[in-house]
């Protein structure tokens, strides 16, 4: 069987999971409240922006398996391993910073969401949230024999949410024309450009770079002892784990289109920027059960965010230290902050802007690194970029790097 066989049904289910996992973080809080923004403002005319910011999520994904099934190591441990040790630990706190403003980011949007659906004060729902986030991670913990059931829980939580904004998107009833104008690409003034910019800056989280190679190693393993450690093998692997993440990355897009949709069908023209205030009015609009599963989708978009966060963070200290810290101690430590900052009353909205500002800070850390492994043969061997992936790559990198600084300097200009 070549690598690029047509798989069977049983081959394929067997494989997907992974790119689920990493679906979870192109459509965290953070997400929601741009998309939410973007169609309150402009209707659907930011559509395509999401469309184009997905299918550059999944090209820098797939090449973060490659790194992963090639090597079988991840980019935190190849940095420790090629890079002196300065510039290790310089990239190792940016990572840090980053893992915990992930988790802020995760925390404070499940908060909202146990508010809204149980009508709760905000402080209430972030200790829900926190206890959540617990009940979760017994999930990785509880199952010892692989990494499956981990799997099977974020593909759980990203079906409620798929299922919530199916239905939002038979409320809302969107027409083709609208659909399809939304799809043509325009920039309809200098306020949605800052929102387009916002949308594709944030296309790729750092913690989904740093544990795509890390959560491809256990089929890599079980497959070396199936099948022996050849080029063959993995090629078979990358292909199918490819096909993974374009399915989970595609869900990821609807689910982020439906958001602006259902936002433009409801919220356009009322001024709405906060996602409390979606809450409120499409009850107003829709009826109480659009509302609930806003709320409910919300929960588990920040909750399953949160578990996969707390996972990248182990990968991340992992790699850079070669320190193995127990699961439920990194959860401790990065959810105090989150309840802090909710109890202390800092305004949530306020706080997943700050959060987005440091992933942007975090993200040339990480990217630059990827390209320049993927690019080296002595590190890939034939799995290697070829030479116009490596140019692409370095367009796009560019880009989002680029738009990722002007947003940085925006926001800080603007606070």
């Amino acid at each position: 069987m070549t690598s690029r066989t047509l798989p069977s049904l049983r081959e394929m289910l067997y494989y997907v999971g992974p790119g689920f996992i990493i679906s979870v973080a192109y459509m965290d809080p953070g997400n929601w409240a741009t998309n939410v923004s973007g169609g309150a403002e402009f209707g659907t005319a930011l559509l395509w922006v999401i469309v184009l910011a997905s299918l550059i999520a999944m090209g820098i994904q797939i090449i973060a398996a490659k790194l992963g099934i090639a090597t079988g190591k991840g980019v935190a441990r190849l940095c420790r391993e090629r890079f002196p040790t300065p510039v290790v630990w310089i990239l190792w706190a940016a990572a840090e910073l980053a893992m915990i403003a992930t988790d802020m980011a995760e925390i404070i949007g499940a908060a909202i969401g146990f508010s809204l659906v149980f009508e709760l004060p905000l402080a209430a729902g972030a200790v829900l949230a926190g206890m959540s986030s617990f009940a979760l991670l017994g999930v990785r913990t509880a199952y010892k024999r692989g990494f499956r059931w981990v799997e099977f829980t974020i593909m759980a939580m990203v079906g409620i949410i798929s299922l919530a904004f199916i239905f939002e998107m038979v409320l809302a009833q969107p027409t083709a024309s609208q659909i399809g104008a939304g799809l043509t690409p325009k920039i309809p003034n200098t306020s949605a450009l800052y929102i387009a910019i916002g949308i594709l800056g944030a296309t790729v989280m750092p913690h989904s770079v740093y544990l795509h190679p890390a959560i491809v190693q256990d089929r890599r393993t079980r497959l070396i002892e199936a099948n022996g450690d050849s080029e063959s093998v993995h090629r078979r692997h990358f292909y199918l784990e490819s096909a993974d993440t374009v399915l989970a990355l595609f869900g990821a897009m609807f689910i982020n289109g439906a958001m602006l949709i259902v936002a433009a069908a409801a919220l356009q023209g009322t001024g709405i920027s906060t996602l409390t205030d979606a809450y409120v009015t499409l009850s107003g609009v829709f009826g109480n059960h659009a509302s609930l599963a806003f709320g409910v989708a919300l929960i588990a978009a920040g909750l399953a965010s949160s578990l996969v966060a707390t996972l990248a963070g182990q990968t991340v200290m992992d790699g850079f230290l070669d320190l193995n810290v127990n699961v439920w101690i990194r959860r401790s430590v990065t959810l105090i902050p989150s309840l802090v900052i909710v109890i202390a009353g800092f305004d949530p909205t306020r706080v997943l802007v700050a959060s987005q500002v440091a992933l942007s800070f975090e993200l040339p850390f990480v990217l630059i690194p990827l390209l320049w492994f993927t690019h080296e043969e002595d590190v890939m061997g034939g799995f290697r970029n070829r030479t116009r992936t490596t140019y692409l790559l370095t367009v796009v990198i560019g880009l989002i790097v680029a738009l990722n600084v002007w947003l940085l300097y925006s926001t800080l200009l603007g606070s």
